[in-house]
């Protein structure tokens, strides 16, 4: 087999400039072209990565806003149960205390009451002791003379000041002189003297009669008020009754 050296060297020439015009004006713009959309490529997949790591950041940061939203809700509730709770031990509290109160004020009532009902009762009873005693009283006191009751009956007007002794049953400003039964003459003499000589005037007596006295006398003036009788000593009697009681 003959090789035509010249055919074959024209045609190596023809493929080296076939590759050379290929290489010039078909591969570089094509691999510029394929190196342009290679890097718009590249771009597109970085924004997309990008865009794909700002939605992941975006879901994390709702999760985590979730998450402070459920903590926060929780919080809240758990709070409100607290206060809830404490608001509910206060008010049994109050309840409590406000139930001691009122047992506490009715106990006190109920003494106060009971106290009242005792000492009304053994005020009743006092008053019907004196009166039973008044009662029992009235046979030996009618038999009392009028002369018994004098001494204590100048004793006590003595014992006032002397501008009062003064002042009393006199013509301007009579007295009263009171007795259980209506007095014989000589008796009611005997009181007028007594009664002149303790003023240190002559007395200007009017006399009249109160059988609730049961004995005794009570002189009455505008200014003062003279018991020397058993009712007045059933009084004192009472008097301290009651307050032994009380």
């Amino acid at each position: 087999m003959r090789i035509d050296w010249w055919t074959l060297g024209l045609q190596t020439i023809n493929l080296l400039v076939l590759l050379w015009l290929l290489g010039r004006f078909f591969f570089r713009p094509m691999a510029k072209i394929v190196a342009e959309r290679q890097a718009a490529a590249n771009e597109l997949l970085d924004a997309a990565r990008k865009a794909q790591d700002k939605a992941e950041a975006a879901v994390q940061e709702a999760q985590a806003e979730r998450d402070r939203s459920a903590a926060a809700r929780e919080a809240v509730l758990d709070a409100a149960r607290k206060e809830a709770e404490a608001q509910r031990a206060k008010l049994i509290e109050t309840a409590h205390a406000e139930a001691l109160r009122k047992r506490s004020e009715a106990e006190t009532a109920i003494d106060h009451a009971r106290s009242e009902a005792e000492a009304q009762l053994a005020r009743q009873a006092n008053v019907l002791a004196t009166d039973v005693a008044a009662h029992l009283l009235e046979g030996p006191g009618a038999r009392l003379p009028v002369g018994a009751f004098l001494p204590e009956l100048e004793q006590a007007l003595a014992e006032l000041p002397g501008r009062t002794r003064s002042a009393i049953a006199t013509p301007a400003a009579p007295a009263s002189l009171i007795s259980a039964r209506p007095l014989a003459d000589d008796d009611a003499q005997a009181a007028r003297t007594a009664v002149s000589g303790a003023l240190g005037h002559d007395a200007t007596l009017s006399f009249d009669t109160d059988p609730s006295l049961v004995a005794g006398l009570r002189l009455s003036s505008g200014m003062v008020v003279l018991d020397v009788n058993l009712r007045a000593d059933l009084d004192r009697v009472l008097a301290g009754l009651d307050s032994r009681d009380g």
